[in-house]
């Protein structure tokens, strides 16, 4: 296998990065200021669309590894993506006179059909390239499912800037740009896909569903790295779901908070490379916890330089995406790793691993929401408790997410990681 096949294989992330980042970053602010929808309610459905998706990841992981039809599953995601997207934007071309109960269908219908589609194209592929990688030891998969997921939400990012004179009005605009871009980027991931020879050996045996579940259950190390990314999905998704509120409220400038995002998500890109080159020389666990510390100490500079010196969000980004690239590249990795012999079940790990991350997701923009309605928000006025709060939740509650997860990890690296022998 040569290594542009890394690169045809990541491919559905593109898809798959890009519907999650605008549903994540740009949704809640659309639904509530253009839309008019109740913040509270809608970080509600979300919590909801994503525990009750979540649900679904032990099975879609248990049939991924027993039918062994990883590319099946992610084909119906990618088709799952394209239509819930649609359906959550549906809103935007309906009339004014439409009924709020019918807004918050589309919403409900729109947010889990996408929560659907990441179970199906996530899981399998996470599991399909951990097989391959066990087989291919030295092609970099999971940094270029990484860096290719990261330019789909990167072009999610870019994408901002056509959308954000929408998130007050809508129109039938927003709609189409959103379901053509969505289309392009899943013909892009879906055609390689389908042409593509596997070269996983199949294999016969398979555990059952409660043998796998016991022996995910039993699997201390995996519940330790799970946490940390629940506590890293947590920051990052609440960091940038956020950020346009923070940009617009706060520092009065409403296209400021796509181009954090955009700073963010390349310096991340980047950063996967940079990160993946130096785990070959150096301690990756050492890399993994430098990373997590530059991130924590990164913040509380935001509370130090004044608001208004907006430039500094850039730099910013640059750090904080930079060092965050190295969580992106070393997580998923390290549940590849312990998932075990070659009869082990990578989709069911990786279900857990999606289950979890799909959670923290879930409780980010619902936190967001109940923060928002407690502390009063309402678009076109300015008060300085929604502003204080505001800037807790896009600068305190991801440093404290973050801070977490590194403590996680130092307990992780003594009880789990074996010592180096001279």
């Amino acid at each position: 296998m040569r290594f542009s096949s890394t690169v045809i294989l990541a491919l559905p992330m593109l898809v798959g990065g890009f519907v999650q980042f605008v549903i994540s970053q740009y949704y809640q602010k659309f639904a509530t200021d253009a839309l008019l929808l109740d913040a509270a309610a809608i970080g509600e459905i979300f919590f909801i669309s994503r525990v009750t998706d979540a649900v679904l990841d032990p099975l879609c992981g248990y049939f991924s590894d027993r039918w062994r039809v990883r590319r099946s599953f992610i084909l119906a995601g990618i088709f799952a993506l394209i239509a819930g997207i649609g359906v959550a934007f549906l809103p935007a071309i309906l009339p004014a006179t439409t009924s709020r109960a019918l807004l918050y269908v589309c919403a409900s219908a729109g947010i889990f059909t996408v929560y659907l589609g990441v179970t199906l194209v996530y899981i399998p592929h996470y599991a399909w390239i951990s097989e391959l990688q066990r087989e291919h030891t030295k092609l970099p998969f999971f940094a270029s499912r990484a860096v290719t997921e990261n330019f789909g939400t990167i072009l999610g990012g870019l994408s901002l800037a056509f959308m954000v004179p929408y998130q007050t009005t809508g129109g039938a605009g927003l709609l189409l740009f959103v379901v053509a871009v969505n289309l392009g980027l899943g013909f892009l991931g879906g055609f390689p896909l389908i042409a593509y020879r596997d070269t996983v050996r199949k294999t016969a045996k398979a555990h059952s569903f409660k043998a796998a579940l016991q022996a995910l259950v039993r699997n201390r190390g995996f519940a330790t790295v799970a946490a940390m990314s629940f506590f890293n999905q947590f920051a990052a998704t609440t960091l940038l779901g956020v950020a346009l509120f923070y940009t617009d409220y706060v520092l009065n400038n409403k296209t400021a908070g796509a181009t954090i995002a955009v700073v963010f998500l390349l310096s991340a890109t980047a950063g996967v490379a940079l990160w993946s080159a130096l785990s070959r020389k150096f301690d990756r666990y050492r890399l993994w916890q430098i990373a997590l510390l530059v991130i924590v100490v990164s913040f509380p500079t935001l509370f130090i330089v004044e608001h208004g010196q907006q430039w500094y969000l850039t730099v910013f980004g640059i750090i904080v995406g930079g060092a965050a690239g190295a969580v992106i590249l070393f997580v998923p990795q390290e549940v590849s790793l312990l998932t075990g012999s070659e009869d082990s079940e990578e989709g069911l790990f990786f279900a857990a691993f999606t289950f979890v991350n799909k959670s923290a997701m879930a409780c980010a923009p619902l936190v967001i929401g109940f923060g928002l309605k407690l502390a009063g928000y309402l678009p076109q006025s300015r008060d300085v408790r929604v502003s204080h709060t505001i800037s807790f939740l896009f600068i305190g509650l991801p440093a404290l997410a973050f801070a977490i997860s590194l403590a996680l990890l130092v307990y992780y690296r003594r009880r789990f990681v074996p010592r180096p022998t001279s």
